[in-house]
C-alpha cells in the first residue's frame, strides 16, 4: 500500500515538474508504421483515429475484435497513461492486452492489425510491459519484416527472448532454424510456445499459431538424437490439448498432434500406459472425423497415425474398448485397402486381425468388422495364423462343453471360416492340413483333434449327412489318406446326395469335396472317389468330365514311368475313368467331341498301357463319332505281342486315315484340338496324316483341297517344334524320307516321341511333294496352272526360311526338279520381284545351280537365258546372295559346252550364244572382286561395254574384249531382258549401267520405255486423265534413272533426250506435289549443268530458261532450291535475257494489273507453247 502511494505520488511531482518547464517534444517515437522521427510528429488522436479504422476492418472479419471497441480503443483510453494506474488495473489491462493479442494472430498479416498495434504501442506501450505477449503473437510470422519492426522496439536484456538481438542488428528476419535451435539449447522457449498454442478458455488458437507451433516441435523432434523426457512432457501438452475429442477449432490442431504422434512413435520408445493412452485418444479422433466430416482425408491421417504407433511401438493386442471404437469408424476396412496399396502396413494388420479374433467370439461387432477385413483387403499371408488361431481356439472350447457359449462360439467360428473358404481356399486348406500335423497339439488336447474340433464347429446341430460339412472340409486337407477315405465311405452310405445338399449354405459342399478328392494325391482316394455311388448326380456333366479326363491322364503318366508300386492302381482308375465315360456320355451327343478328344490319344497301342489302349479302341468303337467309323472292323481280340501289336497300330491309323481323307475340312479342327490335350494325341495324328498323303497320290481330282487344308496346320507343328524342340533334330538322316508308317509304329516303344514327330513331319512334307508334283503332271489340260505354281511358291518359301533347312535340302532338289511348269522362270521370280527374304532368294539361287548340274537337256537353254536375271543378285547388299548368284553363273557357264541353241527357228538364241561364253568366263575370272564390293560390277559393265571408261577399280584391257557390234548386242540382251522382269527387277539392273548415260537408249525396249512413263505421268498427274494408271514408286525410280541418264551425254541423239529433259521439267505449280511428278524435275535439276546448255540450240536454251524462271516460283521449297543451284551452274547470255524481257514488256496485258492477274486461276495445258515465252505471261 506504502509502495503504491510513493508511486503516485512520484507520478504527480514529474506532472507538476514537468507543467511548470516549458514543453519539450521528443525527436523519436516508438512506432511499427512510421519512421521514428515522422511518429513524433504524430499525436496520439491521429494514432487513435488510424486504429479505429483499423479496428473496423478487423470487426467485419471477425466480430469477436468488437469486445475491444469500448475498452482498449475507447475514447477515454486516449487519456489513459498506465504509470499512473494502480497494479490491479495494470493487470486488468495486461490480461485485456494478451487475449487481443492471442486474437490479433490470426490476421497479423493485415494491415489493420498493424495499424491497432501502432496505438497499443503508443497508448499502452505494449512493447515495454507486455513484451512476451507481443513476441508470441508475432513469432509465427518470423520471415516478415512487420516482425523485424516489432523485435527492434524491445527491450529483451536477458530474458529467454534474448537470442532475437540478433534481428535488431541486422534487421533480416530470422528463419525458423534460429527458433529451432534456441528451442533446443533453452527448453523455455519450446514450454511457451507449445503453451500459447494451447487454447484458453474464450479464446481459441489461431491457425498460424497451431501451424507454427507444430513445425517447430517437428523440427525439434527431428534434431534432437535422443528425446529426454522433460521435451517429451513439453510436447505431450499440446499433443494432449489436440488429441481431445472435444477440442473446438480449427482441424489444424488435430492434424498437428497426429503428426507428432506419428514422430514420436518412429523416434522414442514410449511406456506401455502412454502408448495405450494415444492409441485410444487417436482412434477417438478417427471416429468423431468420420461421423462429422464427408471427406475421409481427416479420417486416413488419424489411422496413419494410429497405424505408425502400432508398428514402431511394443504393441501386442488392442484394448476390447478400441476395438469397439475403431469399428465404428465408417468403411474402415476400404480405408485400410487403400493405405496398404500405398504402405507397408502388414504389422497392424496382424495386430489388428489377431485382436480382432480373439474378441469376435464375444464381441458381434467385432465379428462383423473382421469379416469385412476379409473380404477387402488382402491378407492372404495372414491367413494361416489366424485359422490356427480359430482351430485352435475351438479345441479350447471343448474343455468348456457345459458352458452354453461354447456352442455359438463354434457356430462363429464355422461362419468365420466359410468366409475365409470363399475368399482365401488354398491359404485355408494350407493352415488346416498343418493343423492336424501338429503333434504337439495333438498332445496337449488328447483325443482326436479332428474329432473335438468338429463337434466343437457342429455345436451338435442335427446333419442331413452322416458326415458334417465340417468334417468333410478337414477331411479334404487331413494329412492322413485314412481320414480321407473314410469320408469318402461315410458319403456312399448317404443315399441320394444331391437331394441332401442342393439346400445347404455350408462350410464345403459336397461336389467341391468330391472334385478335390478325384485330385488327391493318394491314388487310394482317388480310386474311392471315383467309385463313389451316384457320383454323376452330385456333379455336373462338365465337371465330371473335366474330372474324369484328369484322372484318366494322370494314370496314363504314372504307367508310362513304370513305376510298379503305383501301376497296378492307376491301371484299376484308368478302367474305372473309361467305364464311367462310356457309362455317363456315351449317348451325349452335346459331349460327342469332347469324349472323341479323351479316347483319340489311348488308340495306339503301347506296351505300358496296351490293356488300357486296348479298352479305349473298344471304347472308340461304340462312340457315335463319324471319324471313328471305321474301327469297327479293328480286331482287338488278338494276344498283345509286339507283331500284334505293330498290326492293330497299323489297322488303327490306316482306317482313321480312310475317315480322313472323306472329310479332312472337318476333320482336322477336331484333330488339332485333340493334339492340344495330349502329346500321345499329336504322335497319331502325324501318322495318320503320313497314311493320307500316301492314299491321296492316287486320288489327283481331290489334292488342291487336301493341300488347302492340311499346309497350313503342318506349317504351326513345324514352327512349334522348331522353336520348342529344334536341337534333337540334328539325328535326321535322308534315308528316313522313306519310312513308311509301320516302320514308324516299330520306332513308338524305343524313340523319343518328340524327335519322332519332326520325323514324321519331314517325311509328310515329303510324301506330300510326292502327291503334288504327281497330281501337277497328272493335270495334262493345265486348268489349274496358277493355283499349282502358287503351292509351289508356299512350299518353297517354307523349306527355305526353315531354320533348319538343312533338312529340306532334298524336297527342295525334289520339288524343283519334278515341278514341270516353267520351273527356271518362277525361282528367278523370287530374287528379282521386291520384298522377297534374303534366305528365300539364297535358297533360289542355290536350286538354279542344283538345276544347272542336272543332266536334263531341256532345261539347259532356260537356265542360260536366265543369265541376265542374275545380275540383280550379283548386285545385292548381302554377300551370301551375291555368293549364290556366283555360283549360279559358274553353274550356267558349264553348260554352255552342252546346251542345243539349234532347237530355236527363229535365231535369238543363236544371236547370243556367241558372246555368253566369253561374258560368263569374264566374270568368273573377276569373281573375287565382284563378291568383295558389291559396287564393282556396276564398274566392270559400264568399262566392258561403254565406248570409254576412266574407272581405276577395272583393268582397261577389259574394255578392249569385245568389238562395239558385240557389246551392243551384250547391252540389248541383258536390257531387252530386263524390261520383262518386275519394275524392281527393271530398276536393279538399270541401275548397273546408269554410268554409261544415255547409251542405253540405244537398245530399243529402253528408248521406248522412257517416252511411255513420262506419257503417263504428264497424263495422269498434270492433265488429270484418270483413264490410264497413275506410277508407282518404283517406276517414279525408274523414270528418274532414265532422265539421269539422258542428263549424260554420249553418242545417243541428243536432240531426243532434250525432248524427254523439258518435258520432264513441267509441273504442275500446286502445293504440295506427288513424287511423280517433283522427283523427275529434281532429278533433271541436279544433273543440269553448263555443258548440257551449251549442247543446246539458241532456241531450246531460251526455251529451257524459260522453264527454270518458271520452277523457281514453284511452291515447292525443294524445287526451288534445286532450280537455283541450276541457274548458277550454266551460263545464260545477256542475249537470251534480253530476248526474255524484251518479249515479255510487248506482251498484251503485262502492264496491267498484277494483282488481277494473281486473281486468274491456271488452268494446266498439257501441250508445249509455241514460244517458250507463253508461259511466263499465261
Amino acid at each position: 500500500m506504502a509502495s503504491s502511494i510513493a508511486s503516485q505520488l512520484q507520478a504527480i511531482k514529474s506532472f507538476v515538474q514537468a507543467d511548470s518547464e516549458p514543453l519539450k517534444r521528443p525527436f523519436t517515437r516508438p512506432s511499427i508504421l512510421f519512421d521514428p522521427k515522422e511518429a513524433a510528429d504524430i499525436d496520439v488522436d491521429t494514432i487513435f483515429s488510424i486504429a479505429l479504422q483499423g479496428l473496423e476492418v478487423l470487426i467485419s472479419l471477425d466480430e469477436r475484435f468488437g469486445n475491444y471497441k469500448n475498452h482498449l480503443f475507447s475514447y477515454k483510453s486516449r487519456e489513459q497513461d498506465r504509470e499512473l494506474m494502480s497494479d490491479e488495473e495494470n493487470k486488468r489491462i495486461n490480461a485485456t492486452i494478451s487475449s487481443y493479442l492471442r486474437l490479433i494472430s490470426g490476421h497479423f498479416l493485415q494491415p489493420s492489425s498493424l495499424k491497432t498495434l501502432e496505438y497499443l504501442i503508443r497508448r499502452y506501450k505494449i512493447h515495454v510491459h507486455n513484451v512476451e505477449d507481443l513476441v508470441l503473437c508475432a513469432l509465427p510470422f518470423h520471415d516478415t519484416h512487420a516482425f523485424v519492426r516489432i523485435v527492434q522496439l524491445l527491450v529483451l536484456g536477458n530474458s529467454k527472448w534474448k537470442f532475437l538481438e540478433g534481428v535488431k542488428l541486422s534487421g533480416a528476419p530470422p528463419p525458423r532454424k534460429v527458433i529451432v535451435q534456441q528451442c533446443v539449447r533453452d527448453l523455455g522457449v519450446l514450454e511457451v510456445i507449445c503453451n500459447y498454442a494451447i487454447p484458453s478458455k474464450n479464446i481459441p488458437v489461431s491457425r498460424p499459431v497451431v501451424n507454427f507451433c507444430t513445425a517447430v516441435v517437428i523440427e525439434v523432434l527431428g534434431t534432437l538424437t535422443s528425446v529426454e523426457p522433460n521435451v517429451l512432457n513439453i510436447v505431450l501438452l499440446f499433443v494432449n490439448t489436440g488429441l481431445q475429442p472435444d477440442t473446438k477449432g480449427i482441424s489444424d490442431q488435430k492434424a498437428g498432434a497426429l503428426m507428432i504422434v506419428g514422430l514420436l512413435a518412429n523416434k522414442v520408445i514410449l511406456i506401455p500406459k502412454l502408448v495405450k493412452s494415444l492409441i485410444r485418444s487417436v482412434s477417438e479422433i478417427a471416429k468423431e472425423d468420420s461421423r462429422e466430416s464427408n471427406d475421409m482425408q481427416s479420417v486416413r491421417l488419424s489411422l496413419m497415425a494410429l497405424i505408425t504407433l502400432v508398428q514402431f511401438q511394443s504393441v501386442d493386442i488392442f484394448p476390447r474398448k478400441v476395438l469397439d471404437i475403431l469399428m465404428e469408424i465408417r468403411d474402415l476396412a476400404g480405408i485400410l485397402l487403400e493405405l496398404s496399396k500405398e504402405f507397408n502396413i502388414d504389422k497392424f494388420l496382424a495386430i489388428f486381425l489377431d485382436s480382432l479374433v480373439e474378441y469376435s467370439f464375444s464381441s458381434e461387432l467385432c465379428q462383423h468388422g473382421l469379416i469385412s477385413l476379409i473380404e477387402t483387403v488382402p491378407i492372404r499371408h495372414l491367413m494361416h495364423n489366424m485359422v490356427t488361431k480359430v482351430l485352435a481356439n475351438c479345441s479350447k472350447c471343448s474343455e468348456k462343453s457345459n458352458n452354453p457359449s461354447s456352442s455359438n462360439q463354434g457356430t462363429w467360428a464355422k461362419k468365420l471360416l466359410i468366409v475365409v473358404n470363399k475368399v482365401y481356399p488354398s491359404e485355408l486348406r494350407c493352415a488346416v492340413q498343418k493343423f492336424f500335423e501338429d503333434a504337439k497339439l495333438q498332445r496337449k488336447i488328447g483325443g482326436s483333434l479332428y474329432e473335438i474340433v468338429c463337434n466343437t464347429l457342429d455345436g451338435g446341430c442335427d446333419m442331413p449327412l452322416p458326415i458334417s460339412d465340417s468334417k468333410l472340409l478337414f477331411a479334404l486337407h487331413h494329412p492322413k489318406a485314412e481320414v480321407r477315405r473314410a469320408t469318402l465311405a461315410s458319403l456312399s452310405q448317404a443315399g441320394n446326395l444331391k437331394a441332401k445338399t442342393d439346400h445347404l449354405e455350408s462350410l464345403v459342399t459336397v461336389q467341391d469335396a468330391i472334385l478335390k478328392l478325384l485330385g488327391d494325391d493318394d491314388l487310394t482316394v482317388v480310386q474311392k472317389a471315383i467309385s463313389l455311388d451316384g457320383i454323376s448326380d452330385i456333379l455336373s456333366s462338365s465337371d465330371l468330365l473335366k474330372a474324369l479326363k484328369d484322372v484318366l491322364f494322370r494314370c496314363i503318366d504314372i504307367l508310362k514311368s513304370g513305376s510298379p508300386a503305383i501301376s497296378n492302381r492307376a491301371a484299376d482308375i484308368a478302367f474305372v475313368c473309361l467305364k464311367s465315360l462310356k457309362e455317363y456320355f456315351y449317348d451325349r451327343d452335346d459331349y460327342l467331341q469332347m469324349l472323341f478328344s479323351l479316347t483319340f490319344p489311348l488308340l495306339l497301342v503301347m506296351p505300358k498301357t496296351q490293356r488300357l489302349n486296348l479298352k479305349a479302341l473298344e471304347l472308340a468303337k461304340e462312340i457315335k463319332w463319324p471319324f471313328y467309323q471305321n474301327l469297327a472292323g479293328v480286331n482287338t481280340d488278338v494276344d498283345l505281342q509286339r507283331g500284334n501289336i505293330s498290326s492293330i497300330n497299323m489297322e488303327v491309323v490306316n482306317n482313321l486315315a480312310k475317315s480322313f481323307l472323306l472329310h479332312p475340312e472337318e476333320c482336322a479342327p477336331w484333330l488339332i484340338e485333340s493334339c492340344k490335350a495330349y502329346d500321345s494325341s499329336r504322335v497319331l495324328f502325324l501318322l495318320i496324316v503320313l497314311q493320307s498323303t500316301v492314299m491321296q497320290k492316287d486320288s489327283t481330282s481331290q489334292f488342291i483341297g487336301f493341300f488347302e487344308v492340311l499346309c497350313p496346320v503342318l506349317k504351326i507343328e513345324w514352327d512349334v517344334y522348331e522353336s520348342t524342340y529344334g536341337a534333337s533334330i540334328d539325328k535326321f538322316k535322308t534315308e528316313m524320307l522313306g519310312w513308311d508308317c509301320k516302320r514308324f509304329l516299330d520306332q513308338l516303344v524305343k524313340e523319343d516321341h518328340n524327335e519322332l514327330n519332326a520325323v514324321a513331319l519331314i517325311c509328310i512334307f515329303w510324301r506330300l511333294l510326292e502327291a503334288f508334283t504327281f497330281s501337277v503332271n497328272a493335270d495334262i489340260m493345265m486348268d489349274k496352272k496358277e493355283k499349282w505354281i502358287s503351292m509351289f511358291r508356299d512350299l518353297f518359301v517354307f523349306f527355305a526360311n526353315s531354320r533348319f533347312k538343312h533338312v529340306f535340302k532334298e524336297h527342295l532338289h525334289y520339288l524343283v526338279r519334278s515341278f514341270k511348269i516353267s520351273p527356271v522362270h518362277i525361282l528367278s521370280k523370287f530374287f528379282t520381284d521386291e520384298g522377297v527374304p534374303a534366305s528365300v532368294q539364297v535358297e533360289s539361287l542355290r536350286c538354279l545351280s542344283y538345276l544347272c548340274s542336272q543332266s536334263e537337256e531341256g532345261l539347259h537353254v532356260q537356265l542360260v537365258a536366265e543369265f541376265p536375271s542374275i545380275l540383280v543378285p550379283l548386285a545385292s547388299d548381302d554377300k551370301d546372295t551375291r555368293i549364290a548368284a556366283m555360283n549360279c553363273i559358274e553353274g550356267m557357264f558349264s553348260l554352255l559346252d552342252h546346251a542345243n541353241f539349234s532347237c530355236k527357228k527363229n535365231g535369238k538364241n543363236a544371236v547370243w550364244n556367241h558372246f555368253l561364253d566369253k561374258l560368263l568366263g569374264l566374270m568368273i575370272e573377276q569373281k573375287r572382286l565382284i563378291l568383295s564390293d558389291r559396287n564393282f560390277l556396276p564398274s566392270l559393265l559400264a568399262t566392258l561395254l561403254g565406248s570409254s571408261s576412266q574407272n581405276f577399280l577395272v583393268p582397261q584391257s577389259i574394255e578392249q574384249r569385245f568389238d562395239k557390234a558385240t557389246k551392243e548386242m551384250i547391252l540389248a540382251f541383258i536390257l531387252g531382258y530386263a524390261l520383262q522382269l518386275s519394275d524392281y527387277g527393271k530398276l536393279r539392273i538399270l541401275s548397273l549401267f546408269k554410268s554409261m548415260g544415255n547409251a542405253i537408249l540405244h537398245v530399243k525396249e529402253v528408248e521406248a520405255l522412257l517416252p511411255l512413263l513420262l506419257e503417263r505421268r504428264n497424263r495422269y498427274y498434270l492433265a488429270l486423265d484418270r483413264s490410264i494408271h497413275s506410277l508407282s514408286s518404283i517406276e517414279v525410280s525408274i523414270l528418274c534413272l532414265l532422265l539421269e541418264c539422258c542428263a549424260t551425254p554420249s553418242s545417243f541423239d541428243w536432240h531426243t533426250c532434250e525432248d524427254y529433259l523439258l518435258k520432264a521439267l513441267q509441273l504442275n505449280g500446286s502445293s504440295p506435289s506427288e513424287d511423280a511428278i517433283t522427283r523427275p524435275s529434281l532429278a533433271i535439276l541436279q544433273k543440269l549443268n553448263d555443258q548440257i546448255y551449251g549442247m543446246m540450240e539458241d532456241e531450246m536454251q531460251e526455251f529451257l530458261f524459260s522453264k527454270l524462271v518458271l520452277l523457281f516460283r514453284d511452291a515447292d521449297s525443294n524445287v526451288q532450291t534445286a532450280t537455283r543451284e541450276a541457274l548458277m551452274r550454266i551460263r545464260i547470255t545477256s542475249t537470251t535475257i534480253s530476248r526474255m524481257l524484251g518479249y515479255m514488256l510487248k506482251s498484251e496485258g503485262f502492264v496491267g494489273s498484277v494483282v488481277d492477274r494473281k486473281k486468274k486461276k491456271k488452268s494446266i495445258e498439257y501441250h508445249t507453247s509455241s514460244s517458250p515465252y507463253d508461259m511466263l505471261c499465261s
